[in-house]
């Protein structure tokens, strides 16, 4: 049994959407995308005709410290100590080292008012903070007090072009671009001088970084960089799983006429 949603509805996607700060959308970003230590959010739009969401974001408590880091719904860094709680529904929560729930999806079956036709709706419920303590997104399952606030970058809508697009710039909406396009396997940014150091390039934006003297490690191959001043000097690359065949193939058809 479905209920009907009254909502803005900006780029409806085909078997799932999101119900996001009053907004019906496919997808979604909101943040500081690709942050270390500030709140941002990304839902791509499901992969062919799942219905089960992909969410990606680093979370903050209200303090400010960051609780996890979420990439396409699992805890990838989790230093306050959460737990992923599986529902018996479309969903799951997440609860803090002491058991508290903070955070929970759901997916339910919804009849949209462009259309009339049903499809899966996923709601958000937490409340989240920036890293000065500042909430910036109330998120109640969709209710009407849902909110984010204004001067949180926000984008919603997604088909290669954007919805709508609130304060990101150009750079940013690239990051935002490579983000969903990767369905949130893409999550962290690096830019500026890294020197001495070993890197993964797996699941990031490489924005005008300079490498120098460092290890770089690649395995699925999903990153992608973007600026006009990007740097690898004396850097070693280590290539294992998806990326090394890649490297491999590539390899064998230097050799080949074709």
């Amino acid at each position: 049994m479905s209920s009907t949603l009254i909502r803005k509805v900006m780029m409806q996607g085909k078997y799932n959407n999101y119900l996001v700060g009053g907004n019906v959308c496919n997808a979604f970003a909101l943040g500081d995308l690709g942050s270390t230590d500030d709140f941002f959010l990304v839902g791509a739009e499901p992969v062919g005709e799942s219905n089960y969401p992909l969410l990606t974001g680093n979370i903050l408590d209200s303090e400010g410290n960051v609780l996890f880091r979420l990439v396409r719904n699992m805890l990838v860094i989790n230093p306050g100590r959460c737990s992923r709680i599986l529902s018996d529904h479309v969903g799951y929560e997440i609860h803090d080292g002491n058991g508290q729930p903070i955070f929970k999806v759901a997916t339910r079956l919804e009849t949209l008012p462009t259309t009339g036709e049903e499809c899966f709706v996923t709601t958000i419920s937490a409340n989240f903070f920036n890293k000065d303590g500042l909430l910036v997104f109330k998120a109640h399952s969709g209710d009407e007090d849902e909110r984010i606030e204004s001067d949180v970058k926000s984008v919603f809508g997604f088909t290669g072009k954007f919805g709508f697009v609130q304060a990101f710039n150009d750079d940013e909406l690239n990051v935002a671009r490579a983000m969903l396009l990767s369905s949130g396997a893409i999550h962290r940014v690096i830019s500026g001088r890294i020197t001495g150091q070993e890197i993964s390039l797996d699941g990031v934006v490489v924005f005008n970084a300079q490498f120098d003297k460092c290890t770089v490690n690649v395995a699925t191959g999903e990153f992608v960089i973007l600026g006009q001043d990007n740097s690898f000097n004396n850097t070693r690359f280590l290539f294992s799983g998806p990326a090394e065949n890649i490297r491999q193939l590539v390899l064998k058809l230097g050799n080949s006429p074709v």
